[in-house]
């Protein structure tokens, strides 16, 4: 007989990100990601967890990358969207550089996300490229 191990999986709170002021939607989730992001010398790309009433439920950094990339999977992205319970999420990642317009590369990654969320039932709402004073919304400059 072969042994199979049991594991538990576990959301663990780590610590809190402070917004100005209670609000749901794009302004809440460009403040946290400029948050999450202010201080890093490299791109972070995090997660915004949505209940199903849009509003934040949480965040989590999902990958560190260099100076001017990250690489991402929707494995990573949606684990813990899924632990959470999220209905919804939003990306968002931090150029170091301050600019923040999209690129071909942020462009690609949202819309696989995007395909894949569809396939999970976790819509996709929003890319957010932030610097650490302000941010840009995929969805609101297409």
């Amino acid at each position: 007989m072969n042994r199979t191990p049991v594991y538990r999986t576990q959301l663990v709170r780590e610590s809190f990100v402070y917004t100005l002021e209670t609000i749901s939607g794009m302004e809440c989730a460009g403040r946290v990601a400029i948050e999450l992001t202010k201080d890093s010398p490299v791109e972070l790309f995090i997660v915004i967890a949505l209940d199903t009433q849009l509003k934040v439920i949480g965040s989590s950094i999902i990958t560190q990358g260099t100076l001017d990339a990250s690489l991402v999977h929707p494995r990573e992205v949606f684990r813990f969207a899924i632990l959470c319970n999220a209905s919804a999420i939003i990306i968002a990642h931090n150029h170091p550089s301050g600019e923040t317009s999209h690129s071909r590369e942020d462009v690609a990654v949202y819309h696989r996300l995007k395909y894949s969320g569809s396939i999970l039932g976790i819509r996709v709402l929003d890319s957010i490229i932030c610097n650490h004073e302000t941010y840009h919304s995929m969805e609101q400059h297409s």
